[in-house]
């Protein structure tokens, strides 16, 4: 079966990361999403879902998203409040209630991000802005923040501006084209009268809510103000003040707290446990199951309820079958590229043709390991079960506190567990420590709530240990990979051809999550993007996929399947131009020789790095190397040089990273910067210690001391270039990892002669770290 490039790009984008294929379909009309919005501060006045306004000009803006430390509750307000022509020092952010009228606006711009503007775009857009409530998706993914609301946001702050100017008009008994706006204010120049926005907020908030058209008036980007500005995070006081409430920080009257103990080993199940031993340590409320494959203990402490599970006398059936070992199945997938079972999602009409008549052939075999996200704040959720008073179970009422990556994901899981109508369920949103994908997963809310349905009437925090988070995590997928490509005898590529073997994400995440669209694990085009939508200029392709099947559960992790596809791509892409006897920067812009804004993104990274002047040799007699590497995805391009010294006893040290990255429009360069340097230490772990290994069935590493991440003092220097270049923004939480890995491989390599293909490069055997 094949797909074309076009479908495979739209589909992705509007997956963000497979969200919305689990979590779609989940509409709720549930009442006045004004007057929720309104509910927490009533002394303040609603103009609309996003904005409400203080009699003392205080306005507040809603904010959908998940704020996962990326900053999204200090970009949505800009985008509000650069069109509404708020005065900054005036704004606040309130995490938005649970709502279809906060339903993910990236469903809409998925299918615009690629489009020229114009009609057609507008069109297209405004049709998603009706679908999405419709829908009542919430989640936060793909990096799709300010993507998917970059136009709604916009276009909600010059609404509520228009709404302000008419109560203005009204008040002043002006008409409403004498008037403008500035910093909180509406001004009647021609009498230098004004008005400010607490003082028009009560008369504005009585209009109807106006409609959000892709038409409305808003700024130039020439005259703003707000935007592109390096503004600080709005979320920084009350984390310095200890005031912001991550979902560890729930403190609830009367609320008991639980903790987890999963099966080892993947499949496994609960065969018996001693509640009664459990209970009789002091402090212990109930010892009970939770699902097929684990137990709890509640308890009037977390530290007593992880203490009670981790002793407690617990046995566990084995599952059926051989015990699954990670590095017996990358030894097997590397065995399985050509297997005539595997599906080629795209093959050129002239590819087999021109990988036949090639002068030349290069080939090279690649192989990624299992990851964990490691968030800083483990998983957990509270909630509390409420019985009916009429005792049927359908009645009751479910109530959860979830840092999880999609509010109405959480609801509805937590109906589904508790077996009640989603208009049963208050879902509140928190802050929370990381996501990198695994807050999409929502095992730790469908835990909370059974634990929750066994202590009915108290609110139960389940926390789960360190331990439990990296060895029952949702994992990158551990995947090979085989390139071959075709020269021609000048060295121009003229074939290429690339299989992948492993586990597919979507597959994976829709079945765990009980998703209503199922996808065929052998047509699962998640594993080979972006290859499908690369701006190279790649001449006849083949993409073949032959997905496996095994008990360890996959999900999204940070860049999803580009942090394994750019390390392959831009590995083989230097192996290539090698072999071609080119320089590997000069192999890449004649790549990109028909995209002028991506080659200005590679030129910047490697005049910023300095890529023709030689390095300054090492004093100490080691050997000094620079690599580079170009990725696009999530609709913004980025382009990264690592230089390293190698030890003369071996010993890797990372001395630079220099990043150009172009996302198009920039909301704030403050936050850009600061997701690209995030990614890029993600990247370094990673790519230098990170694997995860499955042994008789379950995860061998338990925490810090054997999954490694790089500590402070490994930080090399870190040089950010945010260099815009117009349009719609693209994401930017995750397109600054994938670049790491195969630049910082290049680097080792133009060092000391000696590629590394397999991942991580601790256990490579060619450097020490």
């Amino acid at each position: 079966m094949k797909f074309s490039r076009r479908s495979m790009i739209l589909s992705g984008v509007a997956a963000g990361g497979g969200l919305a294929v689990a979590y779609g379909l989940s509409t709720l009309e549930d009442g006045d999403e004004r007057k929720k919005f309104g509910a927490s501060t009533p002394d303040q006045f609603v103009l609309h879902a996003y904005v409400k306004i203080a009699k003392d000009g205080t306005v507040t803006v809603a904010v959908p998203q998940a704020e996962l430390g990326q900053g999204v509750t200090t970009a949505i307000p800009m985008l509000v409040a650069e069109e509404l022509d708020a005065d900054w020092s005036q704004v606040k952010y309130e995490l938005a209630p649970l709502d279809n009228a906060y339903g993910s606006y990236v469903i809409a711009e998925a299918a615009t991000v690629y489009m020229d503007p114009g009609v057609l775009a507008d069109a297209a857009r405004w049709t998603g802005w009706q679908v999405s409530p419709m829908v009542g998706l919430i989640f936060t993914g793909g990096s799709s923040a300010i993507l998917g609301n970059y136009e709604y946001c916009r276009s909600v702050g010059a609404a509520a501006r228009r709404m302000l100017i008419k109560a203005a008009a009204k008040t002043m008994k002006v008409a409403e084209s004498e008037l403008t706006t500035k910093q909180g204010r509406v001004l009647h120049v021609a009498s230098n009268k004004s008005m400010s926005y607490g003082e028009l907020a009560e008369v504005a908030a009585a209009m109807p809510q106006p409609e959000i058209s892709p038409n409305e008036l808003r700024k130039d980007p020439k005259d703003f103000t707000i935007l592109t500005q390096p503004k600080g995070r709005l979320d920084t006081p009350e984390k310095v003040d200890g005031s912001a409430l991550f979902g560890i920080d729930v403190r609830l009257p009367n609320m008991v707290y639980a903790a987890i103990r999963h099966s080892p080993v993947f499949g496994a199940a609960v065969a018996s446990f001693d509640e009664e031993g459990a209970k009789k340590r002091k402090g212990v409320i109930a010892a009970v199951s939770v699902g097929p494959n684990a137990v709890a203990v509640v308890a009037d402490n977390t530290w007593t309820a992880q203490k009670a599970v981790s002793e407690m006398d617990v046995k566990f059936n084995a599952p059926a079958g051989t015990a699954f070992d990670s590095v017996a199945a990358i030894a097997e997938y590397r065995t399985r590229f050509d297997d005539a079972d595997r599906t080629v999602l795209e093959e050129d009409d002239t590819f087999a043709a021109a990988m036949a008549g090639a002068a030349k052939t290069v080939e090279a075999i690649y192989d990624t390991p299992y990851l964990a996200h490691v968030c800083m704040e483990p998983m957990g959720c509270t909630a509390l079960y409420e019985p009916a008073a009429d005792g049927k179970k359908e009645s009751a009422k479910v109530t959860v506190w979830s840092p999880s990556q999609s509010i109405s994901g959480s609801r509805d899981n937590a109906a589904r567990i508790a077996g009640v109508p989603k208009e049963n369920v208050t879902a509140h949103a928190t802050l929370m420590g990381g996501g990198f994908g695994r807050r999409a997963d929502m095992d730790f809310v469908r835990q909370a709530t059974e634990i929750a349905m066994k202590v009915p009437g108290r609110p139960v925090k389940m926390t789960w240990s360190r331990e439990e988070d990296v060895q029952q995590d949702t994992y990158r997928p551990a995947t090979t990979a085989r390139f071959r490509a075709g020269l021609d005898a000048q060295g121009n590529m003229t074939a290429l051809d690339f299989v992948i073997v492993g586990k597919p994400v979507s597959f994976d995440f829709n079945s765990r999550n009980d998703g209503p669209f199922k996808v065929d694990p052998k047509e699962d085009s998640s594993l080979v993007m972006p290859m499908t939508s690369t701006p190279y200029a790649f001449p006849a392709m083949r993409l073949s996929l032959n997905a496996r099947e095994n008990p360890v559960p996959n999900g999204n992790w940070r860049s999803v399947s580009m942090s394994h596809n750019g390390f392959y791509l831009e590995a083989f892409v230097d192996e290539v131009a090698e072999a071609a006897g080119k320089d590997s920067l000069e192999f890449r812009r004649q790549l990109l020789r028909d995209k002028p804004k991506h080659l200005a993104v590679l030129n910047a990274a490697a005049e910023k790095a300095g890529w023709t002047t030689p390095l300054t040799p090492d004093a100490d007699g080691g050997k000094r190397g620079r690599g580079i590497a170009f990725t696009d995805s999530f609709a913004s391009t980025i382009a990264q040089v690592v230089e390293v010294t190698v030890a003369t006893d071996g010993t890797l040290k990372i001395d630079r990273v220099v990043s150009c990255v172009d996302c198009h429009t920039v909301v704030n360069p403050n936050i850009v910067a600061a997701q690209i340097e995030g990614s890029v230490m993600d990247g370094l772990s990673a790519a230098l210690h990170g694997k995860i290994d499955v042994k008789d069935g379950a995860v061998v590493q338990s925490n810090f001391s054997d999954y490694r991440l790089l500590k402070i003092h490994e930080t090399p220097i870190l040089e950010t270039h945010v260099m815009p270049q117009g349009g719609h923004p693209g994401g930017i939480g995750e397109p600054g990892l994938p670049g790491v890995a195969p630049a910082l491989t290049s680097a080792i390599y133009n060092a000391i002669g000696q590629r590394v293909r397999s991942l991580p490069i601790a256990l490579s055997g060619v450097v020490s770290v």
